[in-house]
């Protein structure tokens, strides 16, 4: 096969589990002994290079260049495993952890002699701290463990896991964990309370998280919840779709709503820079007439004269407004029925194109940018309409939510996140086009 599946990369992780309640399985886990707190991400790994292969091909999750680095400087021999976790350190910052056994890497202090490495000795451990080409980083070593990071804070917390014999305790919140990593073929995600640290890092626009107003509702989920990584059949995207488990409270307005297909892609052309739509039971009023919505978004594209220009769009399955052309929009009012912090903005101008009510900021930019793209296409627009086709068609054709973003490679644009909602049950999924 030309694409090696991610399965081989993140295959199943062999652990000593005790046969009594879950909460024990969680806490005998061996690999979560060393593994400080708080972590929202783990990835069973035993085949270094394929890991480093999969998740650097196309960034599927934040930080790959970080995996890489961390997978090179402690090598796991054949037939031994490490656990990858990423964690919240500080305000908004992510760091991975990289924890395993030291009979299962070759690894000796004498392979930093070269980098003149700071040296801090604890009752039961020592930290070394260096930089090299890459950055800092910080390694913590025991008897029996060593944990690798950028952040010193992380490798101190894995000594304390250690001393206390706490690592595997700390998760005890979640009882699937154990069985989730032992049979993941991907990874496993972990709610943090009533926040979401992944969604400021995924999906990535040109490196940047994106500023979307939704923000706080990617990656919701109580508990945790396992992914399975795979290529698409015609092997044209990487997709990531999560175990379903029960909705989070703050997307229960899924519930009452229909998951709707991303219409974005009629307007996937290569000035669009992202995009978010959101299925919801609405309603606008233009004028003094009310027009119920099914669904609202909005798109980003790059300008000439500006970085970003925005629209939004509601749409309204047989609209019954008729607005052909722009005109002011101080008549539309729109209601905020999922109780946004910052509900969906009604910008300066409106009109009404097929069963969608755009706004806008710059008319003429607007007009430049946002093209529809109808039955006759030139060539230009053909070529990203196939390539909106192969991307749409890696994800669930429908859901509640979703968000749209470009990558750099104009030969595999597109990547974003899907969230489908099945009465109190959900799952996500994530995919990135490949070249």
């Amino acid at each position: 096969m030309k694409k090696r599946f991610f399965v081989s990369a993140l295959s199943l992780l062999a652990a000593l589990l005790a046969t009594t309640s879950c909460q024990e399985e969680v806490a005998n886990l061996d690999l979560l002994q060393a593994t400080p707190v708080h972590a929202v991400l783990m990835v069973p790994v035993r085949d270094a290079a394929a890991v480093t292969a999969a998740w650097s091909d196309g960034s599927p999750l934040p930080y790959a260049d970080d995996v890489a680095a961390m997978l090179q400087l402690l090598p796991v021999k054949d037939g031994q495993e490490g656990l990858l976790s990423l964690h919240p350190v500080g305000a908004g910052t992510l760091h991975w952890a990289y924890s395993l056994r030291r009979g299962f890497t070759d690894w000796h202090p004498s392979a930093l002699n070269a980098y003149s490495p700071k040296r801090r000795d604890y009752s039961s451990g020592t930290i070394w701290e260096w930089r090299d080409s890459t950055g800092s980083w910080a390694l913590a070593e025991t008897t029996e463990w060593l944990l690798l990071s950028r952040s010193d804070i992380l490798a101190e917390e894995g000594i304390r896991q250690v001393e206390n014999q706490a690592g595997g305790k700390s998760y005890t919140a979640y009882p699937e964990l154990a069985k989730q990593l032992a049979r993941a073929d991907g990874f496993v995600t972990l709610s943090l309370e009533d926040a979401s640290p992944l969604s400021g890092a995924w999906p990535l626009v040109q490196g940047q998280g994106l500023s979307d107003d939704l923000r706080s509702w990617r990656f919701q989920q109580p508990g945790s919840q396992a992914w399975t990584v795979r290529y698409t059949a015609d092997s044209t995207a990487k997709v990531a779709v999560s175990d379903e488990a029960a909705r989070a409270d703050a997307l229960a307005f899924a519930d009452s709503t229909e998951a709707r297909t991303f219409p974005g892609w009629r307007w996937l052309t290569p000035s669009l820079v992202w995009a978010q739509w959101t299925a919801v039971d609405s309603r606008i009023n233009f004028k003094g007439q009310p027009t119920t919505i099914q669904a609202q978004g909005e798109c980003h594209f790059q300008g000439r004269r500006k970085d970003v220009h925005r629209v939004t769009m509601r749409y309204s399955e047989n609209n019954p407004l008729d607005i052909p052309h722009w005109m002011p929009a101080t008549e539309l009012l729109a209601v905020n029925d999922l109780g946004l912090r910052k509900p969906l903005d009604v910008l300066p101008y409106v009109k009404t194109q097929g069963d969608f009510i755009l706004t806008c900021e710059d008319t003429s930019a607007a007009n430049r940018y946002m093209d529809y793209l109808s039955d006759t296409r030139d060539s230009a627009h053909e070529a990203a309409y196939q390539q909106a086709i192969r991307y749409v068609r890696s994800q669930p054709s429908e859901g509640q939510l979703w968000w749209v973003t470009r990558q750099a490679n104009p030969q595999a644009p597109w990547a974003g996140l899907t969230y489908r909602a099945q009465g109190e049950e959900a799952y996500w999924s994530a995919a990135i086009l490949v070249p």
